[in-house]
């Protein structure tokens, strides 16, 4: 691991390297313990701080993913740039600048960058894209990601009538939605990775993985349910980027659960929870996969009253001239 070190901008701002500083600014996935799960010999930690202080006016990290290969994140569902808002433009972009011309210098020949949905944050979605696209930044992967507002108004009236009809249906049959506590964490695991293998799809992390999340942050990785009395029908993991985004990370049901669609209530409970935190977006990922449509998948979000936006990831390649003798 590389020691700390200070990148100057100018007179008033400066970048501490590898100081971990403590700042509300962060997402989960731009925090110090999540940069450390995954960081290789060459990994860099850069804060945009105001000039002898440790006052956190932005953070990205990157770490080598394989020879003079830069990613930001290594490994997770998002990384990028975060700053606090407000900040005046040419001190942004300077940042971005500064720590591009670093991974320069240390002879980086590819630069990658998964950004936030465009959701949450349209501002900086859009400053990021102005500066990245100008510094030679080209789009790698674009995907359709989906959120729900979170407003004063009850899921049900957000959703289409199939889903009201769905709904009505798990309500009546005396299923009920949950926070789930420890005890039942591995299950509700097993029920989303039989729901992934069964449509053929991967799940990325597996059991050991979420406990290391769990354990990393307590109060950012939370698990619903929905039980037909005492049997465990659907489940979710999601994750709380920030104050005011809740993330679902993944969610599945049992077999032959196609009568009742009981995600419908899974998705109503945790919307009511989001309410309740004063959430203002809950974040249903996405539903493309390289860029390619999963038809089904979208319109299924949508009937749950979902809308919309990008998700971006940049890279830059690096020509070096190689002098021959």
């Amino acid at each position: 691991m590389n020691k700390h070190f200070i990148l100057s901008i100018d007179d008033k701002y400066e970048i501490k390297v590898n100081y971990f500083i403590e700042s509300e600014v962060n997402h989960i996935f731009n925090t110090y313990n999540f940069f450390n799960i995954h960081q290789t010999e060459r990994a860099f930690y850069f804060q945009l701080c105001k000039k002898n202080s440790e006052i956190v006016l932005g953070t990205i990290h990157f770490t080598e993913i394989a020879s003079n290969v830069f990613k930001s994140p290594a490994k997770g569902t998002f990384g990028g740039f975060v700053i606090q808002e407000n900040i005046e433009f040419n001190i942004y972009e300077q940042f971005i600048r500064t720590v591009d011309d670093y991974l320069w210098c240390i002879g980086a020949n590819r630069i990658e960058v998964i950004m936030q949905p465009m959701c949450h944050n349209p501002s900086l979605f859009s400053l990021t894209y102005n500066i990245m696209i100008r510094l030679g930044y080209a789009v790698e992967n674009h995907e359709l990601n989906y959120n729900l507002v979170v407003d004063n108004l009850c899921f049900s009236t957000k959703i289409n009538h199939g889903n009201r009809k769905r709904l009505n249906k798990c309500l009546r049959e005396g299923f009920t939605g949950k926070e789930l506590d420890y005890s039942v964490y591995e299950q509700a695991y097993s029920v989303i990775l039989e729901n992934r293998i069964r449509r053929g799809f991967i799940f990325s992390m597996n059991y050991e993985q979420i406990l290391q999340m769990v354990n990393l942050f307590p109060e950012k990785i939370k698990l619903f349910g929905v039980f037909n009395k005492n049997t465990i029908v659907c489940s979710s993991i999601c994750v709380v980027i920030n104050p005011l985004i809740l993330y679902v990370y993944a969610w599945g049901d049992i077999e032959n659960m196609q009568n009742y669609s009981p995600i419908t209530l899974l998705a109503n409970h945790i919307y009511e929870y989001a309410q309740k935190k004063a959430f203002k977006v809950l974040d249903l990922g996405t539903s493309t996969i390289l860029g390619e449509p999963n038809i089904g998948l979208m319109q299924f979000k949508k009937n749950l009253g979902c809308q919309e936006s990008l998700k971006l990831s940049f890279s830059k390649n690096f020509k070096r001239i190689i002098f021959k003798n």
